[in-house]
């Protein structure tokens, strides 16, 4: 028979720290989970918005185009990720058919929700022509700081057609 021996003081401070780890590994765990169920959320809400939504970042590359901007543009999330939004987003004026100012800039520049001009056209990676109207605003974090720019968009080629059909 062996009489029970104490615990080594290193032994407890070892078991102590595991214990410590798997707590944080628990915790990190349902963290994780949460954050993938915001993400599939945020994927979900994107998709069930009937109008077009790009973001992009302060330097006006691609964050996330969602499945109706993706049909505009010819576009797919992969293939615009990071790309500059004057490339997958290409707007010229209806009558005179000359770039207009980039959006993000804009934005920026007025610190605020902005109206997108009127008589735009959306060039698709095709060549598809729609005519939009829409609008962006920045995205702003818990401090205020602004970390990119939101642009929601709609597609108004047969509402154009139509009025024009009245005149």
């Amino acid at each position: 028979y062996q009489e029970p021996r104490s615990p080594n003081p290193y032994d407890l401070e070892l078991i102590e720290t595991a214990a410590h780890l798997a707590g944080i590994v628990i915790e990190l765990k349902r963290a994780e989970e949460a954050l993938a169920k915001e993400k599939e959320y945020l994927a979900v809400t994107l998709r069930s918005i009937g109008d077009g939504v790009i973001t992009t970042d302060t330097e006006g590359r691609v964050a996330l185009i969602n499945e109706v901007a993706e049909k505009f543009t010819g576009w797919t999330q992969e293939e615009s990720q990071d790309k500059p939004l004057t490339e997958v987003f290409r707007l010229v004026h209806e009558k005179t058919r000359q770039p207009v100012e980039n959006p993000v800039e804009s934005v920026l520049e007025i610190g605020g929700p902005t109206i997108l001009p009127s008589h735009l056209i959306l060039m698709a990676k095709d060549g598809t022509e729609r005519v939009i109207a829409g609008s962006g605003t920045p995205i702003r974090d818990k401090n205020g700081g602004v970390m990119g720019v939101v642009l929601v968009f709609r597609d108004i080629t047969e509402k154009r057609k139509i009025e024009e059909e009245r005149i």
